[in-house]
């Protein structure tokens, strides 16, 4: 009775190291389009289930900007959307963001307005036909599991060209 017991204690102390060391898993945010509607009159599909936001349709045309030197953006067709945090998150400053082949830490890419941190962050990246679909991953705080953000822009969607 003694081994049992003891043999029982043994599992639940394993099961509570395990559990303890597993990363924290978050419900899912959502996307919106950016309050400019950067991109122009664009179609915006955000599917919850496959996370995945499509931007455009057939014959509907992406806005060209020139670069911006104070924003730090260059010029190129562009979208731009949210990412709104799960409503359980409440701590950013340990979140991280990859997004392009960068990764952005302690949650600076976190909307600021104010000084009060907001729980989203907006993004408004050049895209092309070569650069139609992409991801951005973030991790809400150290002990979360990363989530995936799929952006694709929709088939027959017209990039406007730069005017001269």
């Amino acid at each position: 009775m003694k081994k049992n017991s003891v043999a029982m204690l043994s599992l639940i102390l394993i099961f509570i190291i395990f559990a303890s060391a597993c990363a924290r898993e978050y419900s899912y945010g959502m996307i919106e389009r950016d309050n400019s509607l950067t991109g122009g009159d664009l179609s915006f599909i955000y599917d919850e289930n496959t996370h995945t936001a499509i931007f455009g349709g057939e014959g509907e045309i992406i806005a060209f900007y020139e670069e911006d030197r104070l924003g730090g953006l260059p010029k190129g067709n562009r979208i731009g959307f949210k990412i709104y945090a799960p409503c359980d998150v409440q701590d950013f400053s340990k979140a991280k963001m990859t997004f392009q082949g960068k990764e952005y830490l302690a949650g600076s890419f976190m909307q600021t307005v104010y000084d009060q941190t907001m729980n989203y962050f907006v993004l408004t990246p050049v895209v092309s036909k070569d650069n139609s679909s992409f991801d951005v991953k973030v991790v809400w705080n150290q002990n979360a599991k990363e989530q995936v953000y799929h952006i694709k822009i929709a088939q027959g969607t017209v990039f406007a060209s730069e005017q001269k």
